[in-house]
């Protein structure tokens, strides 16, 4: 009978070798996932204050041009004279981090109880307005708006300003 040098199973080195291995693509797998997973919180961080300046941006300028005149153009307030007497006064402001926005003294967003125009998610760090009128006939206000993400991690902040000027149409 003739006896077989054939032994089943693994080695030590063997198995160390394989668990190694094993261990490398576990660590490079759980490692992508992670970025991918902070990748996309990154980005809705970004798309979040991008979103927002870009409407705190555009609603300014849009309000500017349609006033009928400027009551007052100082520091983190503005107040619009409108045409519509239901909208008139008109007043943008920071309050609590977050920009507001008020129109007269009754309907959905009156002054007394403004309607927020940036969310909670981001904060409202620089509101500056400048009047740059030199004559009655042309009035234009300039302003600076700086919105930053409120996140913990610093690898989620963005910060991002804006900066504009309008002419009032009705001049």
């Amino acid at each position: 009978m003739r006896k077989s040098n054939l032994e089943l199973g693994f080695t030590l080195v063997e198995m160390i070798l394989y668990v190694a291995i094993v261990s490398i693509f576990v660590t490079a797998m759980v490692s992508f996932a992670w970025d991918a997973i902070y990748g996309r919180v990154k980005s809705y961080t970004h798309q979040e204050v991008n979103q927002n300046i870009r409407l705190a941006g555009k609603r300014i300028n849009f309000e500017i041009r349609n006033a009928a005149g400027v009551n007052s153009a100082s520091g983190s307030t503005l107040n619009l004279a409108m045409s519509d007497s239901s909208r008139n006064p008109t007043i943008i402001d920071v309050s609590g981090e977050r920009l507001r926005i008020g129109y007269g003294s009754s309907g959905t967003c009156p002054t007394s109880n403004p309607c927020n125009l940036t969310s909670n998610i981001v904060s409202v760090t620089n509101l500056n307005f400048t009047d740059l009128s030199v004559s009655p006939d042309s009035i234009n206000i300039k302003f600076s708006i700086t919105v930053e993400s409120t996140g913990d991690r610093q690898e989620f902040q963005k910060t991002e300003t804006y900066e504009s000027s309008s002419e009032l149409r009705s001049n």
